[in-house]
């Protein structure tokens, strides 16, 4: 009976013991699962070599900016790291493929980019085959969206930048006589071709379009007939060089016409091309919003400039950089991650199939301005900035 007893108690002691371990083991698995990093994986696709880099670079310390004044983010109740996944898909279609695929299988919640729209075209299909939203910064060509549902852009696209040329001139300058004239270069070729499109659609009607090329010989033709035509408005799809040289044969003919032009043609050096007085009055059409273009008063802007410096100089402590500051993209890029993020926390998950529609839904004010999104992905209603020379300086139109 001892015997018994003693095995008996020696069964009851062991069983105990397992228990215990097993409990131990249970407790660590739990405070393991309490204290395991939760991350929000967020895929940065941009040219980050060659001559362009200097866009990618832009967009990366954007990114890195947004990122360190949010991260970590609370989702749904629970806290998460940010971390910036960064691949250089080198301006090139064909590696831009590899790298969506690649960001896909490393699990990324959203990514910013691409840089071209060669690139960000070959990239959408990828993204949306695992429904993982792509939210351009920089590509503005209008046939873009049409490449996938999962596709946003927080900047103008070219058919918004032409409406709001054609708006202006409509509604604020009403001219009686308006020409238009290109260089015959693709790009303004591009920009006449679809302002005078929009300008039809709007019932304006065009006096007479040239097309012509900006050496001496030609410039001097060109002058004599619109001494003829007599126009009001002239606008003109150049640069601020050609343009200065164009208004200068103008002005020496007697043609007093006030000329209209878009970003390319707004420069600082068009000063050094000829007399102040040549080109006072010349107006430029800028698609950059009004809180972030030149002589902006906008402190969100102004605050953001400052601490994109800041950024800027810790990263070059850890990475080569070639850029100087922000460009024209910069705000855009640090507005996609953080409205992207706002969605996350709206509809409370960081899985894409659950803030998809918070993000196709935002309402989002950012260093850009209002935003939100129509049907395509395209941005609502994006605003442009308009300039004007006077007494030898821009200034903002009023």
């Amino acid at each position: 009976m001892k015997k018994i007893f003693s095995i008996r108690s020696n069964i009851k002691i062991l069983i105990a013991a397992a228990i215990i371990i097993m409990m131990a083991i249970t407790g660590l698995n739990i405070s393991s699962c309490n204290t395991r990093e939760r991350i929000i994986k967020i895929g940065n696709q941009a040219v980050l070599s060659g001559e362009h880099k200097a866009f990618g670079e832009e967009q990366l310390v954007s990114l890195e900016l947004a990122i360190s004044k949010i991260s970590p983010v609370i989702i749904g109740g629970f806290e998460y790291n940010i971390e910036l996944i960064t691949r250089d898909d080198e301006g090139n279609p064909e590696k831009a493929f590899l790298i969506a695929q690649e960001l896909v299988d490393q699990g990324v919640s959203m990514v910013i980019g691409s840089t071209f729209d060669g690139t960000t075209r070959v990239s959408i299909p990828v993204y949306e085959e695992y429904n993982v939203p792509l939210i351009s910064p920089f590509s503005q060509k209008t046939e873009t969206a049409k490449e996938g549902d999962n596709f946003f852009r927080v900047i103008i696209n070219n058919k918004q930048k032409i409406e709001n040329i054609a708006d202006f001139i409509i509604e604020q300058l009403q001219p009686g006589k308006l020409i238009l004239i290109d260089n015959r270069k693709e790009y303004p070729v591009e920009i006449a071709d679809h302002l005078q499109k929009v300008l039809a659609d709007k019932e304006q009607e065009i006096l007479k379009r040239y097309s012509t090329e900006t050496n001496k010989e030609d410039l001097v033709v060109l002058a004599e007939n619109l001494l003829i035509d007599e126009p009001d408005y002239i606008f003109c799809a150049a640069e601020y060089d050609e343009i200065a040289l164009l208004m200068e044969e103008t002005r020496n003919m007697g043609i007093d016409a006030v000329f209209i032009t878009e970003t390319m043609g707004m420069s600082e050096d068009i000063f050094k091309i000829t007399e102040n007085s040549i080109t006072e009055g010349l107006i430029a059409i800028i698609a950059e919003p009004p809180s972030t273009a030149m002589y902006t008063t906008d402190q969100s802007a102004i605050d953001f400039w400052h601490s994109y410096n800041d950024m800027l100089e810790v990263l070059k402590e850890d990475m080569e950089l070639s850029i100087d500051g922000p460009g024209q993209y910069a705000p855009y890029a640090y507005d996609a991650i953080l409205l992207a993020i706002d969605s996350m926390k709206k509809s409370n998950s960081i899985l894409p199939q659950d803030f998809m529609e918070e993000l196709r839904a935002t309402s989002y004010e950012g260093i850009t301005g209002h935003i939100e999104f129509d049907s395509n992905g395209d941005r609502v209603n994006p605003l442009s900035t308009v300039f004007t020379i006077r007494d030898g300086a821009w200034v903002r139109y009023n």
